[in-house]
């Protein structure tokens, strides 16, 4: 794999130029260039003319990270040639991407909160982004090297499941808090060495699984690529990212747009849960993960899963788990932690 996105050549205004007369390569827009480990990082600047934001990258054993933040001033097309077989995981966090693909007569829209899993076998494609906009995106490429040691190719069931010509309009789907998660931690990661190392490849292969998961497929078949479930999706979202927060059903619907019947009534189809049970089922495990594995005060831990008052917290948690929180904590206390 070359440096600058497997020496792809990048298309803007309908002119074609080298990586190393690109929009990233320029020595000048380099911030860093280090191997430490085995990880090769670079970092550049984009050139002022395209955008204001940065491109970095990681790349060790057939493993490929790449992260892009900027936001645009002009239209950008960035034309892929892929001839190896690999395995990509992409997860737009903001934005909106065109991707044209040699083999498909129509475009696909990628957007905001989404993600896709594909098997590439020598694939031409284009990658377009609109000026004006933010992007914001996280793109990793699995090359044999990786897949061997990790005996990705072995499974067939992953090489065809997610080969590109058998996903047809599976292609993009929405991806889950759980997900958000592991992108933040990878986002905000400053290990250094063997240990960034290891964490990248443990966060990649934790995506992985999740993707895979069988839970997370079946939900997925449930997916339609529509506005509806993306709103869902981010009412979802919305609710795991601060767990003090006491939205109502009203200001949901407001802040999403969707009427209340049909957000209660979608968000149940797709989520097998009431908005409220979704709600408290992440402050139970929330609270359980914290009793289990720290000595905070059950009164604050109280608050920190939105309960202003410790009794409605203890009432709460001992409805779910037929346990006050101080017999569930207690019921570890002699018990070795390996999570």
């Amino acid at each position: 794999m070359k440096d600058n996105a497997d020496g792809n050549i990048y298309r803007i205004d309908s002119k074609e130029v080298t990586a190393d007369k690109g929009f990233l390569d320029k020595e000048t827009n380099l911030i860093r260039s280090f191997e430490h480990d085995g990880v090769h990082t670079k970092e550049f600047n984009f050139d002022p003319k395209y955008g204001n934001g940065t491109y970095q990258y990681y790349y060790f054993d057939g493993l490929y990270i790449g992260v892009i933040d900027v936001h645009l001033i002009d239209d950008l097309c960035i034309k892929g040639r892929n001839k190896e077989d690999i395995l990509e995981l992409s997860f737009l966090i903001e934005g909106e991407q065109i991707i044209k693909l040699s083999d498909r007569t129509t475009d696909v829209i990628f957007e905001s909160q989404e993600s896709y899993l594909v098997y590439l076998q020598d694939i031409v494609g284009d990658f377009c982004y609109h000026k004006n906009k933010p992007i914001k995106e996280i793109r990793i490429r699995m090359d044999e090297k990786f897949m061997k040691k990790h005996k990705l190719k072995e499974n067939t069931y992953l090489t065809n499941r997610y080969a590109l010509q058998h996903l047809q309009k599976e292609f993009i789907k929405p991806y889950c808090s759980k997900t958000q998660d592991i992108l933040t931690e990878l986002l905000s990661e400053n290990y250094n060495g063997l240990s960034k190392r290891l964490f990248l490849e443990s966060k990649v292969l934790e995506l992985l699984a999740l993707k895979m998961d069988n839970a997370t497929t079946r939900r997925e078949e449930l997916f339609r690529t529509d506005h509806m479930v993306k709103k869902i999706y981010e009412v979802e979202s919305i609710i795991a990212s601060d767990l003090t927060a006491q939205f109502s059903i009203i200001q949901l619907s407001r802040i999403t747009g969707i009427n209340d019947f049909a957000l209660k009534k979608e968000f149940k189809r797709i989520f097998g849960k009431t908005i409220f049970e979704y709600t408290t089922d992440l402050r139970m495990d929330k609270a359980k993960k914290l009793l289990k594995h720290s000595t905070k005060p059950i009164y604050e831990i109280s608050e920190i899963v939105g309960y202003k008052n410790s009794t409605h917290f203890t009432a709460a948690f001992k409805k779910k788990m037929n346990l006050t929180p101080k017999a569930y904590r207690k019921s570890f206390a002699h018990q070795p932690q390996f999570d």
